[in-house]
């Protein structure tokens, strides 16, 4: 196995992860998804899944992933939540349902019905600690390598803050690794374009909507409002231009949202 060509994704049957672990496939890579399931997503997703090695593996227990990292020239954390109550994933992925879902989501942002609080679920342990904790961990096996990780543009309005300070907070101590090529990526609000009538699908809608009346009317002449309202960006356009910034051996740092977006590769 070449080490230029092989990647392990943490978190790779999640949203964004599948698609990661996709075009790795496409573009050749060896690819290896690491996840407390250890499960593939379902065959529908198509043919690249059979070709991505699926691993069981607790991020916080380097025991369980330690000497496979010896195989692997890159790794990417993309693990992260908008909110600690997890229950908002089903929520947003399941099918449109208006009422009741907006409902459901109401109660995640208030807190209703959390999970059980432990130190492993909270912003700063899953977006920080782990990323670290990882980068750390393959630090041992290689001397340096490349470390892509899963960043955000900015936090949504009835998101914490806490969301996009861990994650600012993981990005300055993955900085600051002697020997680690650390690349940020910072999408906004992903989609699929395979997706249909899902509550994903409906924001995403009234994102875009939202973003290309902005433009229509001002542009981008207001500073807050560029802040305020941000594009939405496709999984695949994230996808190719983290291994577009890959393959360029020169690139470390962070990859925008604008620069995402503008991506040709898919």
């Amino acid at each position: 196995m070449s080490l230029k060509q092989s990647i392990a994704i943490f978190g790779g049957n999640g949203f964004l992860g599948r698609k990661l672990c996709e075009v790795g496939v496409e573009l050749g890579y060896t690819v290896t998804s690491f996840s407390r399931s250890g499960k593939p997503p379902s065959k529908s997703q198509g043919k690249w899944v059979d070709q991505v090695s699926w691993k069981l593996a607790n991020i916080f227990d380097p025991q369980t992933y330690r000497e496979e990292l010896q195989q692997y020239g890159t790794v990417v954390h993309s693990i992260g939540l908008l909110f600690e109550n997890q229950s908002y994933k089903k929520t947003m992925n399941s099918n449109f349902g208006f009422l009741q879902d907006i409902q459901n989501l109401a109660n995640t942002v208030k807190g209703k019905n959390p999970m059980e609080k432990n130190r492993f679920n909270t912003y700063g342990a899953i977006q920080r600690d782990s990323a670290v904790l990882l980068a750390d961990t393959f630090l041992e096996t290689h001397k340096q390598g490349n470390y892509v990780y899963i960043s955000a543009d900015q936090a949504l309005p009835i998101v914490p803050e806490e969301y996009i300070t861990t994650k600012r907070e993981a990005e300055f101590e993955l900085s600051c690794k002697p020997g680690l090529r650390a690349i940020f990526m910072r999408p906004g609000f992903m989609y699929d374009d395979s997706e249909e009538k899902t509550n994903r699908k409906f924001l995403t809608n009234i994102l875009n909507a939202g973003y290309h009346t902005k433009e229509t009317i001002v542009g981008d002449h207001i500073g807050f409002l560029n802040k305020l309202i941000r594009p939405p960006i496709t999984t695949e356009k994230v996808a190719w231009t983290m291994y577009e910034k890959l393959q360029d051996e020169e690139f470390k740092g962070v990859v925008t949202l604008e620069e995402m977006s503008k991506s040709l590769l898919s």
